[in-house]
């Protein structure tokens, strides 16, 4: 498949952003949400419809083209990028009836957010759902005009199973203005992003308003076979990733003048400094290149053939958690390097270090992520359907 024509004019603006973006990062971490007006450009120029495919007025880009862009908004700031990321609900969109796609992404500047975590309960009634939980670390949710919240199905009071035995889930798309949001963002990493928790309680959701990751495709063309988490998870590894080019920008530029205690020699010129910031850049480098080439491996496959094999499933979720750790590694060096510098606020290492550590924290790389892969390596069955 030929890659979109939006890629290199989106990446080319996610450049010219960037000086805009960072100019703004105080009112990121103080009002620890995006502002309206930085959303509404993001918005606007397309940020927000990157991977949603162009029956619906997407820019439908491939993975890669998707990561450099993430990557690119990373490098400005991490809670800009996660909050896109987390906001390109293009995964449910192919699979809902083309009116309800067309209704939540209808216009050009419509913002999203969700949450893969089965916090609610949508019980089954006529015409669709009665949806009620409550549902946290729901990034971007005071910009969403709609949140795609994923719930257990329940039928007659009782969890509903799959034909494998398996809980029911569902996501539901749920309009902004039948949601609660409840304050609960008070973080040292990604503080500008808003994950704040979000309540539905007692709201009806019709059928055509919900999906499943397993339901037919209605868009029905092989590039929306890409595996659920294969779509999404590499991103963090992106975001990581910016984060941590531009820790390494940032000691080479402290490095430039900066003379170490006790001492005459300027920090670009200690052994130890040298060391770290050449382990730094290889370990940012080479993690780039397996989290690019296993996704494009992938992707390749799957629009040639329909088919996601479970090697190059595993291959695509080891890549995006090795980034993950590798960009952690490489900003621990740079902010180790930095010395006290890197205490203060106004550095940019401080505010790496934050981000970078909570981006870990995602159970999309949690450590165990690497055991189930090592499962494929070994011959053996994953131990989740989720790879």
């Amino acid at each position: 498949m030929a890659e979109s024509d939006h890629a290199s004019p989106l990446l080319a603006t996610a450049q010219a952003l960037r000086s805009r973006i960072q100019a703004d990062r105080d009112r990121i971490e103080q009002g620890r949400r995006l502002p309206e007006d930085l959303t509404r450009e993001l918005a606007r120029e397309g940020f927000f419809r990157i991977f949603l495919p162009a029956a619906y007025g997407g820019l439908d880009l491939t993975p890669m083209q998707g990561l450099a862009v993430l990557e690119e908004l990373a490098r400005a700031d991490a809670s800009v990028a996660w909050c896109v990321w987390n906001g390109n609900t293009h995964w449910i969109a192919a699979q809902l009836p083309s009116a309800t796609a067309s209704t939540v992404h209808g216009k050009a500047d419509t913002v999203t957010a969700n949450s893969t975590r089965a916090s609610g309960v949508a019980e089954i009634v006529d015409g669709g759902f009665r949806v009620n939980g409550r549902w946290s670390l729901v990034s971007g949710c005071e910009l969403g005009a709609w949140m795609v919240l994923l719930c257990t199905v329940h039928e007659g009071g009782k969890p509903r199973l799959t034909s494998s035995g398996g809980t029911e889930t569902r996501f539901v798309v749920v309009p902004a203005t039948s949601c609660k949001i409840v304050d609960t963002w008070t973080v040292g990493g990604l503080r500008g992003t808003g994950s704040h928790d979000v309540v539905v309680a007692e709201t009806f959701v019709a059928s055509s308003y919900a999906a499943g990751f397993n339901d037919p495709f209605v868009l029905n063309e092989p590039r929306y076979r890409l595996p659920p988490f294969c779509r999404v998870i590499p991103g963090l590894g992106a975001i990581a990733l910016g984060l941590a080019r531009t820790a390494i920008d940032s000691l080479t530029g402290i490095a430039v003048d900066k003379q170490l205690q006790r001492s005459n020699q300027i920090l670009r010129e200690n052994h130890g400094a040298q060391m770290r910031v050449s382990e730094a850049q290889a370990a940012v480098r080479s993690a780039r290149l397996y989290l690019f080439d296993s996704l494009e491996n992938l992707w390749r496959t799957v629009v040639a053939t329909g088919a996601a094999p479970i090697a190059a499933r595993a291959d695509a979720r080891m890549a995006a958690s090795h980034a993950v750790s590798s960009a952690a590694r490489a900003i621990d060096l740079m902010y180790s390097a930095a010395g006290a510098t890197a205490l203060y606020t106004s550095s940019p290492l401080e505010r790496a270090f934050r981000d970078v550590h909570a981006i870990t924290q995602h159970i999309g790389v949690h450590p165990r992520v690497m055991e189930t892969t090592g499962r494929v390596l070994f011959g053996l069955e994953p131990d989740t359907p989720l790879l």
